[in-house]
């Protein structure tokens, strides 16, 4: 699969950098057996910056005003109790991005016809939103986006809404997992990834980390 940062979103954010895994071979048992140690609880003004930065900068990744960061919506989620398990793929990185304050998201590789890749849209991309399989969206035009190999859009604003389409599932067998980081102001999620590979390393068959910037924008895995 071939996982690419485009050029035209590094011309808009020329420090960003994409944090990732590819997961292959993954053993469902294995994966439901892994103790879950609860949710991670970040410090507070250090969460309530992060999450100030997010939101100011997701006016320049989507004209959408309901536009939002995944990371606002766990730290609010975690401090009232209000997040719940759902699937154990879904649980580590959630686990992960609440424990580096990095946004996570993770993809069933089956579904992505052989490439991701992190692009600006240009408005005519469908786009179906997690939970409603039967509605069609199309993002806005310049907004920044997660496209697979048919040029489907994966995830909105970076990464904000999810897709039905790629969600991971109980058949998953192969899942990359990303993690942007715009400017160098937010924190890395490097810690995160590790922790999150650490974890799985005995409930799959390969794991390959890699990360994307301007002087490396393209991965093979």
């Amino acid at each position: 699969m071939l996982i690419t940062l485009d050029a035209k979103v590094l011309a808009r954010y020329p420090d960003m950098q994409v944090c990732g895994l590819v997961v292959r071979g993954v053993d469902a048992a294995a994966v439901d057996a892994l103790s879950f140690d609860g949710w991670p609880t970040p410090e507070t003004g250090r969460a309530e910056e992060v999450v100030a930065h997010w939101k100011a900068l997701h006016k320049t990744l989507s004209a959408d005003k309901h536009a939002r960061c995944s990371i606002a919506w766990l730290v609010k989620a975690a401090a009232t109790e209000r997040l719940r398990r759902i699937h154990p793929l879904v649980d580590l990185y959630n686990q992960a991005s609440l424990g580096s304050l990095c946004p996570f998201g993770g993809e069933d590789i089956a579904r992505l016809q052989g490439a991701l890749t992190l692009t600006l849209a240009h408005g005519q991309e469908g786009f179906v939103p997690l939970g409603r399989p039967d509605e069609l969206q199309r993002p806005g035009n310049g907004e920044v986006v997660w496209l697979d190999g048919e040029d489907q859009v994966v995830c909105r604003a970076l990464n904000w809404l999810e897709s039905d389409r790629h969600k991971i599932t109980e058949r998953t067998c192969d899942v990359v997992f990303v993690s942007e980081r715009p400017v160098p102001q937010l924190p890395d999620p490097q810690d995160g990834m590790t922790w999150l590979a650490r974890k799985l390393a005995g409930a799959a068959q390969r794991i390959h980390a890699f990360r994307l910037d301007a002087a490396h924008p393209q991965e093979d895995a």
